[in-house]
């Protein structure tokens, strides 16, 4: 093996070594920040969706009746008058794709939202949106929260870490 060999079998293994220290050390915070990742990700397909088929599309925050568990769906409006949840509900505004089940998924994480009505995300073909956050959080206050921010009238939405002292910071 070549010195070359070596320093780069030295620096990948200490790649994964502080990667995996990371999840080891904070499994709750990296399972927080996955969780909010993965909702930032189907706000902005879901942005995307209604800026390209001239429809409203958003994600949908539901409660299953029988675990009790958070389901976000991505949904789209059917029959041109927006999103709604009796809609939604009936089958008329279409859920897309799989739902993401939070505490299936990220075990120890918990939402609670802000200025959502009825739990609908909701992006216009006129580049507007609801406006309000989802907070995630797990049971450790010292882990801070992840807030998944929409800013309404501009479709831009913001994932920020919200430390306890209440200061934020841009992931």
């Amino acid at each position: 093996m070549t010195l070359t060999e070596l320093l780069v079998a030295i620096g990948i293994s200490s790649i994964i070594t502080i990667s995996g220290t990371a999840l080891i050390l904070h499994p709750r915070k990296v399972r927080m920040e996955g969780a909010a990742m993965e909702l930032y990700g189907m706000m902005n397909r879901s942005r995307s969706t209604a800026m390209t088929t001239d429809r409203y599309a958003g994600v949908f925050m539901e409660q299953d009746t029988d675990t009790g568990e958070t389901v976000f769906w991505r949904v789209v409006d059917g029959n041109s008058n927006g999103l709604r949840k009796q809609d939604i509900m009936a089958g008329i505004d279409m859920k897309i794709g799989k739902g993401l089940t939070l505490e299936k998924d990220y075990p120890g994480v918990s939402i609670r939202r802000s200025g959502l009505t009825n739990g609908i995300i909701s992006f216009s073909p006129s580049f507007k949106s609801s406006t309000g956050s989802v907070f995630f959080y797990t049971e450790d206050p010292s882990e801070g929260e992840i807030r998944v921010k929409l800013y309404g009238l501009s479709t831009l939405t913001r994932p920020v870490r919200v430390f306890p002292d209440g200061s934020e910071k841009a992931l």
